[in-house]
C-alpha cells in the first residue's frame, strides 16, 4: 500500500502541488486536459497531506446528492475519494448535509464521521444558500469538471455565481487575517468558450495557447495560472492506446479524448490581417472594458474584426440591453451569415464566438 505523505511529482500523473508550489502566488489555477491523467486525484491528495480543507464544487444539487447518498446499490461508487481510499486504505466518506451541500469525514467501518471534515462538497446551483454559511477554513475552491459535458445544461450567470462564492470565502478569510483563497479549475477539453472561461475572460488566452502549442503559462499581472496537460506532459502510456484509440485515431474525437485539444472549437477563421484596403464599420463596447472594431474590404466586402481603432460609421454599447437588440437586428444576422460563408475573419477567437454565438451571450 502506497504512503500518501509520499507524494513525487516525477511519476506518469499531474500533480497539482507542483502547479501550485511554481506559482504559489496565483489566485486561480485553469488545468485541462484528456481524460485520466490524475487531475481530481491530486487536488484531493495535496490539501490531505498539508492538512488544510478545500470546498469541492460539482454544478447541480443532483451531481452533489448522487455522490453523498450512495447506498452501494450500484457497481461504481461516484465519491472522488474512492481511488485514493482504494490506494492509502482511507475511509473516508461523504455526507449530504442540506441540499446542494455535503461534506466528507474519516469515517468508520459502517460511515459514521469519526473525525473532523475533510473537505465540502457544494453544488454550483446551491451558491446563493451557501453565502451566509461559515467555509473560511477552506483553503481552496476545486471547481471539478467546470467545462461541461456536450448537451449539459448550465445556467448563463454561472461565471458570476462562482465568482461571488468566491468573493465571499475569501473576504471572510482576509478579514481574519488568513492568506487568499485559490481557485482550482479542472476540465476535460470539451468547449474552449463556456460560460465561466467568459466571465474570467481568458478564452483567448487559452485559444492562443493551443495554436501555439504552449502548454503552461502564468499571467503574473491577474494572477492567474494555465496549464494544458499534453503529451509533452504526460505521454499517453500503451495500454491507453489500444482499442477505441485504435479505431479513433485522427478523429477530432481522438484529438478531445486522448490530447486533451479543443477539437470541437473552430479555428480557422482567427488570424492576423492587414487593414490595408479596409475601412471601418463598427465600434462594439462590451465587457466594460473591451472595444472591437469592425471592418468591411474596399476590395470583396468580406470582414475584419480586431481591436485596432478606426474611423467608425456606428457605435454600439453592449453593455445596454436595448444595444444590444438593436446591434443583433441591425447587423448581427447579416455578420453571422457572413462568418458562415467564410467572408469573416476575426483577430480573437472571442471575437468570432461573439458573432457566431450571438444569443449564447445575450437575451433577445
Amino acid at each position: 500500500m502506497m504512503n500518501i505523505k509520499d507524494e513525487r511529482y516525477d511519476d506518469s500523473y499531474y500533480h497539482i502541488g507542483k502547479d501550485f508550489e511554481d506559482y504559489p502566488d496565483a489566485v486561480i489555477y485553469i488545468v485541462w486536459s484528456r481524460r485520466g491523467p490524475g487531475k481530481t486525484y491530486s487536488a484531493l491528495r495535496y490539501p490531505y497531506n498539508h492538512g488544510f480543507k478545500t470546498m469541492y464544487m460539482k454544478r447541480t444539487n443532483a451531481d452533489v446528492q448522487t455522490i453523498c447518498e450512495y447506498a452501494g446499490d450500484i457497481d461504481m461508487d461516484p465519491s472522488p475519494w474512492v481511488p485514493l481510499n482504494k490506494d492509502f486504505g482511507l475511509n473516508i466518506k461523504p455526507r449530504l448535509l442540506k441540499e446542494g451541500l455535503g461534506a466528507f469525514y474519516e469515517a468508520d467501518q459502517d460511515g459514521n464521521p469519526v473525525g473532523p471534515v475533510v473537505n465540502y462538497i457544494a453544488s454550483l446551483n446551491a451558491v446563493k444558500r451557501l453565502k451566509g454559511m461559515d467555509f473560511r477554513e477552506a483553503q481552496w475552491i476545486i471547481f471539478d469538471e467546470f467545462i461541461p459535458q456536450a448537451g449539459e445544461v448550465v445556467k448563463k450567470k454561472e461565471g458570476e455565481m462562482l465568482l461571488d462564492l468566491y468573493e465571499t470565502i475569501n473576504r471572510d478569510r482576509r478579514k481574519r487575517g488568513r492568506p487568499g483563497l485559490k481557485l482550482m479549475l479542472f476540465a476535460n477539453a470539451e468547449e474552449i468558450s463556456t460560460h465561466i472561461t467568459n466571465a474570467l475572460e481568458v478564452v483567448d488566452t487559452m485559444a492562443e495557447m493551443q495554436a501555439t502549442g504552449q502548454n503552461i503559462l502564468y499571467n503574473e499581472e491577474r494572477g492567474i495560472f494555465f496549464h494544458h496537460i499534453t503529451q509533452a506532459d504526460f505521454p499517453l502510456q500503451e495500454v491507453e492506446m489500444q482499442d477505441m484509440a485504435r479505431v479513433m485515431k485522427g478523429t477530432a474525437w481522438a484529438a478531445k479524448s486522448y490530447y486533451g485539444d479543443f477539437s470541437n472549437n473552430d479555428f480557422s477563421s482567427i488570424i492576423k490581417k492587414s487593414l490595408k484596403h479596409y475601412r471601418c464599420l463598427y465600434k462594439l463596447h462590451y465587457r466594460r472594458q473591451n472595444d472591437a472594431y469592425i471592418y468591411i474590404s474596399n476590395k470583396d466586402s468580406s470582414y475584419y474584426m480586431c481591436s485596432k481603432p478606426g474611423n467608425y460609421i456606428l457605435e454600439y454599447d453592449l453593455d445596454r440591453e436595448n444595444q444590444q437588440k438593436k446591434f443583433y437586428i441591425d447587423h448581427g444576422i447579416q455578420l453571422r451569415e457572413a462568418c458562415i460563408n467564410d467572408r469573416f475573419r476575426f483577430e480573437k477567437y472571442s471575437y468570432y464566438d461573439l458573432i457566431i454565438n450571438y444569443t449564447k451571450f445575450y437575451d433577445l
